[in-house]
């Protein structure tokens, strides 16, 4: 990040921690504890969260008995999608379009108007909302009131509660780690690549026990095309 940023890289101090070091090889300087701490807990929502569309790319490759490198870059392949890993840009690419709490209503009306998507909504498993999100949205309200960014937090809440009014569907962790990530001084193109750094912990742990006890994952499929037809 430094480097796009025309600056020179900074070497790491083995007396700070894993999210201390990351933030001062990125900015220079340690930031507040509260960012620091706001991070790290977004590393641990982030780093493991079952079988979800990356974690079981690393596994159907790890399962070929293919290479450890080739199991990852398939899962950042796989998290790099909008609708996984780049979830939390699209998030602050919205909010940036939105501007301001009193435009967000207007904003979203549109939006669900025209029947579309709105990210860092909803989620394959958590039907009732997203156990994570609390956790994330309480640390985005620090990093808010440290970062002068009240107005962030302000469309965060005009949104959630016109997502629930309208359809009862609640936020997913990229909602509010979005604008998390924009306040610590983070490029929204870092954002995903984040994500991954925080991921391929559970990605390794899952490719390990895919390769203690392996078997080839090859689900079947269903044919529904024409009938069958002679060849000649």
């Amino acid at each position: 990040m430094r480097r796009r940023r025309g600056l020179e890289p900074i070497a790491p101090h083995s007396h700070m921690s894993y999210a201390q070091n990351f933030l001062h090889m990125c900015f220079g300087d340690v930031p507040e504890q509260v960012i620091v701490d706001a991070f790290e807990q977004s590393m641990v929502l982030y780093a493991e969260h079952s079988f979800n569309a990356s974690t079981f790319a690393a596994r159907v490759v790890t399962s070929t008995q293919s290479d450890i490198y080739s199991a990852v870059t398939a899962a950042i392949g796989a998290l790099k999608g909008s609708l996984h890993g780049g979830a939390n840009e699209a998030v602050m690419h919205d909010m940036i379009e939105i501007g301001s709490a009193e435009r967000a209503s207007e904003w979203l009306s549109g939006k669900l108007d025209r029947k579309d998507k709105i990210m860092g909504f909803g989620h394959r498993v958590y039907k009732n909302g997203d156990s994570r999100v609390p956790t994330m949205k309480a640390a985005l309200t620090r990093v808010a009131a440290a970062r002068d960014g009240q107005r962030w937090l302000d469309i965060y809440e005009v949104l959630e509660k016109g997502m629930a009014q309208a359809n009862g569907i609640k936020p997913n962790l990229d909602f509010p780690t979005g604008p998390a990530y924009y306040l610590m001084g983070f490029d929204i193109g870092a954002f995903t690549p984040i994500f991954v750094m925080s991921r391929i912990t559970g990605w390794t742990a899952h490719i390990i026990e895919q390769t203690a006890s392996n078997a080839l994952i090859r689900p079947l499929s269903e044919y529904v095309g024409p009938p069958q037809r002679a060849l000649s």
